[in-house]
């Protein structure tokens, strides 16, 4: 007898970065469109792309740094009208000159639950 666990917590097919993406999505949904309300841009819908999601920890470890994930998302139903989001992790960190930085979500002493909105890179609309 095969029994096969599925989780409906994680997409077999996604990063850990992408599952975070994911699972947290009601949220940074929300997150993204107040930013770039402040900045008065013309944003009613956000559509994320786990499956764009890459993380890492700045300066590479040497001199220390935290977690960032980095993905893509398309705005307005716009396939055409992208955005590249950074997210960082404050409680995720690394001390200098580490190594191998460890996995944020395997890492007990890593904090994921923290997170900030980071730089919004909207493109220009295409015109058709």
């Amino acid at each position: 007898m095969v029994i096969v666990f599925y989780s409906l917590s994680e997409h077999p097919g996604y990063s850990d970065d992408g599952n975070f993406v994911r699972n947290h999505e009601t949220a940074i949904k929300r997150e993204i469109i107040a930013n770039l309300a402040r900045e008065k841009q013309d944003i009613e819908s956000v559509t994320l792309l786990p499956n764009t999601a890459r993380g890492e920890y700045d300066n590479g470890g040497d001199v220390s740094g935290h977690y960032h994930i980095y993905f893509t998302a398309y705005v307005n139903h716009n396939r055409e009208r992208t955005i590249s989001v950074e997210q960082f992790f404050p409680d995720a960190s690394i001390p200098p000159f580490t190594l191998f930085p460890p996995n944020p979500y395997k890492d007990k002493g890593k904090k994921m639950s923290n997170w900030v909105m980071g730089n919004i890179e909207v493109s220009e609309e295409t015109s058709r």
